[in-house]
């Protein structure tokens, strides 16, 4: 069921049902309720009334003004593997979703290496400190005290908060926020009747827009007109998500390009947009006989592993193909068929200068400032 809502919820087609629509409706008239909410609450801290924790090290934020499904994992590491290249120490701050650890500051990763795996540590920590090593992951509900260790344990020169768009709570010096090309606003409303977390006029708190998945020039310009239409003074950069390899995760060995397999496989994901990456796969010179999608952060029972192996068996395929997110959470142990996931990188496409230079004040500022942490007015 929650498969079918999402082309509705995400604006890629509208229902015809009626008892759709006027359910859909109705919880739109909920969610104005939730926006009334985030708007009282930006506007205590925007006049000072609620106070937000500032760290001595810059902040750089990457978030989305929808649920799910923009790309902020690849973005984070593509902001993590450019702030490593300047020698500054980076430290990613993130809420840690689905994790099991009650810990207040849970650390998947520090200077050292990675320390934690899945149910423990959240599926998309480990990913990031996984995929950038050297990285520090830290995890946790309280943002201030991710922020707190981070400067103070750990000596970081710069943290990348993941998801802080509507984290206000903290400081940043660089906001940036992710939308989908296709469907920026989804079906344009709220949670729990869209998708959206605040009311579109929020992104006025934003330093720049970046629009995902903008492979369709059509769609990228009508997003664009729209967005510079709600904040003129906002730069709008794009990126695209793009496939580079095969990475055999059982048994491990070196990437393949993406035209390294022969033979069939078969396809499965436990993410937010499930459909999005079997269209992925059906662009890739791969031939595809059978798919199962799962709940976003889904995290994989050995029985059901195995019950989906002999599925694939029985089609006929010689091969599993998953993400990278969910291939951190594989221990279904030996298994008679090969699992590799893809490896897919944020490619920016437009604008990548005006980041790129952004990013290299925050490091350099950071390189230079010292470590302490204060509760200032925003």
């Amino acid at each position: 069921m929650q498969h079918r809502l999402i082309p509705w919820l995400n604006g890629e087609r509208q229902p015809e049902p009626w008892v759709v629509r006027g359910g859909l409706a109705l919880l739109g008239g909920c969610g104005a309720l939730l926006g009334s909410f985030q708007a009282l609450k930006a506007a205590g801290y925007a006049h000072g009334l609620l106070r937000a924790v500032s760290a001595s090290c810059p902040v750089i934020s990457v978030g989305n003004l929808t649920v799910g499904g923009t790309g902020k994992t690849p973005m984070v590491m593509w902001l993590a593997q450019r702030c490593q290249a300047s020698g500054a120490r980076v430290a990613v701050v993130s809420r840690g979703y689905r994790q099991t650890s009650r810990a207040e500051v849970t650390v998947v990763a520090d200077w050292t290496g990675v320390h934690l795996a899945p149910p423990v540590a959240a599926d998309e920590a480990v990913l990031i400190a996984r995929s950038v090593p050297g990285v520090a992951v830290v995890t946790g509900a309280n943002r201030p005290a991710l922020i707190r260790h981070a400067v103070e344990v750990l000596r970081c020169d710069i943290i990348l908060m993941d998801d802080g768009f509507q984290r206000l709570d903290v400081q940043r010096d660089l906001n940036l926020v992710l939308l989908d090309a296709r469907h920026p606003f989804g079906n344009g409303r709220l949670l729990p009747g869209g998708i959206l977390r605040e009311r579109p006029a929020a992104l006025q708190r934003c330093d720049a827009m970046i629009l995902t998945r903008a492979d369709d020039p059509q769609a990228v310009q009508g997003a664009c007109r729209l967005l510079t239409t709600l904040c003129p003074d906002k730069p709008v950069l794009t990126a695209i998500h793009k496939p580079t390899a095969w990475i055999p995760v059982h048994p491990p060995g070196a990437p393949l390009p993406l035209d390294g397999l022969s033979g069939a496989g078969f396809g499965f994901c436990g993410i937010a947009a499930p459909d999005r990456f079997r269209q992925t796969l059906a662009r890739l010179p791969v031939r595809l006989v059978g798919w199962q999608a799962f709940a976003d952060h889904h995290f994989f029972q050995e029985a059901e592993l195995h019950q989906m192996v002999a599925r694939a068996q029985a089609l006929g395929a010689g091969f599993l193909l998953c993400t990278e997110k969910d291939a951190v959470k594989w221990r279904a142990g030996p298994c008679p068929l090969p699992l590799l996931a893809l490896r897919v990188e944020m490619e920016l496409t437009g604008h990548a200068g005006w980041l790129e230079q952004q990013i290299a004040r925050a490091c350099a500022t950071g390189l230079g400032r010292g470590q302490v942490v204060s509760a200032v007015r925003p």
